[in-house]
C-alpha cells in the first residue's frame, strides 16, 4: 500500500526491558498494522537508559515526528520529558509494562492493531503532569504518582521480584507489611501545613498504580490539582490489607482511616529516609515538592 497523504512520521522509542521484554512483541506487531494502513515513515530506536530514551525523544519531537513510548509507566514519563521539549509535540503511547496504569486510566488500548489505528487516526488529549524537586534542588517529571510509605518500600521489592512477573505485585506488600513501622512526616498542601502519622501517602495525578489499583479513586489527570491521599498511620495492618484489596475497584475512598485533600502544590518531609516513587521507580528521599503543572502534555488517545 502507498503512503496515505499527509501521513505524519513516527519515532518508536522501546524499552527492551519493559514487561519482561513484551515490547518486543508489542512494536513489530503495531509497526504492522501500520504498515497496512500505509503508514510507512517508522524509525525504531530502543532505548538504552532513561536519559537515552529522553534524549531520543526529544530529537524525534524536534523533528516533528509523533513519538511514541512502547514500554510501561516508567518508561511513558521518560520518553515524555523528551516530548515536553517542543512545544505541542505529541505522544503515543503502545502499552508493554508491567502494570500499564496510565494506559488503563487514559482508556487507551493494549491491542496492536487498535493502537495503530489511534496513532493514525486519533485524537489530542492534554493532560497535567507533576513537576517534582527533589532533595538536593533537582527536577523530576512524573506522569502519574509520587509516593512513599509502605507501598514505595514494596515497589523497590517488586523491582528485585522483576523474574515474578505479575505476581510480584501481590507478594511484596504482603513481605513489606510485616516489617513496617508507620512513618512521621510533615505535609504542607498550599502552604497548609500539619505533623501526622501515616503508612503511606500518595501525590496523584491519574491515581492508578500497582498493576491495576484504583489508589486515589478521586484523582484525574486532567482535574488541573493534585489529590493527596493519605492512610492514617493508627490503622492496623489488617485494616490494611482491607483497604489494598478494596482499592482494586475504588472502594476505600470514603474509609474513617483515609483522607484525601487538593491543591496545586504539595511539601513532604519524612521522619527517616524512606525511598519516594515515582511512576513506579525511586525518585529520592525527602524532603520533596510536588506542583501541577496543567494540561501540558499532549497525548494521543482513541
Amino acid at each position: 500500500m502507498t503512503n496515505l497523504p499527509d501521513a505524519p512520521s513516527f519515532v518508536a522509542v522501546v524499552n527492551p526491558i519493559s514487561g519482561g521484554g513484551a515490547s518486543h512483541q508489542q512494536w513489530p506487531a503495531v509497526a504492522a498494522e501500520l504498515d497496512r494502513l500505509g503508514v510507512h515513515n517508522v524509525t525504531v530506536i530502543e532505548s538504552q537508559s532513561s536519559e537515552h530514551a529522553t534524549q531520543v525523544a526529544a530529537e524525534s519531537a524536534a523533528s516533528g515526528a509523533i513519538t511514541v513510548a512502547v514500554g510501561g509507566d516508567g518508561h511513558v514519563r521518560d520518553v515524555a520529558k523528551g516530548v515536553l521539549t517542543v512545544d505541542g509535540a505529541r505522544l503515543g503511547i503502545a502499552a508493554a509494562g508491567r502494570g500499564n496504569d496510565l494506559v488503563r486510566h487514559l482508556g487507551l488500548p493494549s491491542d496492536p492493531v487498535d493502537i495503530a489505528r489511534m496513532l493514525v487516526g486519533g485524537q489530542e488529549r492534554r493532560i497535567d503532569i507533576l513537576n517534582v524537586k527533589r532533595a538536593d534542588g533537582s527536577i523530576a517529571l512524573a506522569v502519574g504518582n509520587v509516593y512513599v510509605g509502605l507501598d514505595s518500600v514494596a515497589t523497590e521489592l517488586i523491582n528485585k521480584l522483576r523474574w515474578m512477573g505479575p505476581l510480584a505485585y501481590r507478594v511484596a506488600p504482603v513481605l513489606t507489611a510485616i516489617r513496617w513501622k508507620p512513618m512521621r512526616l510533615t505535609l504542607s498542601v498550599d502552604g497548609q501545613s500539619r505533623d501526622l502519622s501515616a503508612h503511606f501517602v500518595v501525590i496523584a495525578n491519574s491515581g492508578d498504580y500497582g498493576h491495576g489499583l484504583r489508589m486515589v479513586p478521586t484523582a484525574a489527570v486532567d482535574s488541573g490539582h493534585l489529590d493527596v491521599f493519605i492512610v492514617d498511620g493508627k490503622t492496623s495492618k489488617l485494616r490494611l490489607a482491607q483497604l489494598m484489596a478494596e482499592a482494586k475497584s475504588g472502594a476505600h475512598g470514603d474509609r474513617d482511616d483515609v483522607e484525601i485533600l487538593t491543591g496545586q502544590r504539595v511539601e513532604l518531609t519524612i521522619d527517616r529516609p524512606l525511598p519516594v516513587h515515582s511512576d513506579g521507580d525511586f525518585l529520592g528521599t525527602s524532603p520533596v515538592t510536588v506542583e501541577v503543572s496543567q494540561q501540558a502534555l499532549p497525548i494521543l488517545v482513541p
